[in-house]
């Protein structure tokens, strides 16, 4: 995935779902700052070694999962 995809997904976004995508990409710029609880934390180490043994999914698939919410 680069930049050039990212831009085609926000672009067919449906409006009612930028807010939600907006809060997730300043999620992603705010991580450092957050005051996370040790449970939380957890979540987020348990999360990145899914990722790095291959567990996860595209933004394609996390958009069409979560269509209806």
């Amino acid at each position: 995935m680069d930049r050039k995809e990212l831009h085609r997904l926000v672009e067919e976004l449906p409006e009612e779902k930028l807010p939600r995508m907006g809060d997730f990409f300043r999620y992603l710029f705010d991580e450092d700052e957050l005051e996370l609880n040790d449970e939380t934390k957890k979540e987020v180490d348990k999360a990145r070694e899914r990722i790095k043994s291959g567990e996860h999914v595209t933004l394609d698939e996390l958009l069409k999962e979560n269509q209806d919410v």
